[in-house]
Formats: C-alpha cells, sequence, structure tokens
C-alpha cells in the first residue's frame, strides 16, 4: 500500500511539474487584503502545492500522535487488567489450596469410624 501511495505522490508532482513548465505567464494575484502582481502561474501552482502537501502533513502528524496516545493508553490498561487477572488467579490458586487443607483436616480415619460404630452396638 505504501509504494502506490509514493507512486501516486511522484506521478502527481511530475503532473505538476509539467504544468509549472508550460505555464510561465505572469498573473495578478489577489488574496484577502494582499495583492500580488505579476506572479507566474507556475510559481503560484507550485506554491499552492506545497501549502497542501504542508497542510496534509500536520494533519497527518496529528493524526498519528493521537494514535500513539491512545495505543499507550491502550497498553496501560491492558498491563492493569493482567495485573489485577493475576492478582485474582493467585487469590483463586490460594483459597483453593486452604479448602483442600481443611478438607484434609476435617476427615477422620477410616479406623476410628468403624471403632465408634463397633462401640455403639
Amino acid at each position: 500500500m505504501l509504494q502506490v501511495i509514493v507512486f501516486l505522490a511522484l506521478a502527481f508532482s511530475i503532473v505538476i511539474a509539467i504544468f509549472a513548465v508550460q505555464n510561465t505567464q505572469p498573473v495578478a494575484v489577489s488574496f484577502l487584503t494582499w495583492r500580488v502582481e505579476q506572479v507566474p502561474v507556475s510559481v503560484l501552482v507550485l506554491v499552492s502545492a506545497l501549502c497542501g502537501a504542508a497542510a496534509m502533513l500536520f494533519l497527518g502528524l496529528a493524526r498519528e500522535l493521537r494514535h500513539q496516545l491512545r495505543h499507550r493508553s491502550l497498553s496501560n490498561r491492558l498491563r492493569a487488567s493482567q495485573a489485577r487477572v493475576d492478582e485474582l488467579e493467585a487469590q483463586q490458586s490460594a483459597a483453593t489450596t486452604e479448602a483442600s487443607v481443611s478438607d484434609k483436616t476435617l476427615e477422620l480415619p477410616p479406623a476410628a469410624t468403624t471403632t465408634s460404630t463397633n462401640a455403639e452396638t
């Protein structure tokens, strides 16, 4: 995908360069209160293309920064969740071990139960 984007950018740059070379006649440019006389169309096109490229660069950087911040936030949440899972597994393991020890201490030996039943009869 990156190769396609690079190819398209290169093709666009070539088209702009060809257009700029073919259009050298001067024109008057006015923007809001700013006015410039006798600017070649090629310079105007190149400046416009550079402004557009700079705008796209800044928008892309802002998007990339937003993605990195989101990734960092999600990574922190994942680490916290994993720590909580480990804590709960340790508690469960301790409770299971404690329950099995309690069950073994409550069991009476088989000889003691038969002796008590023989004494009653």
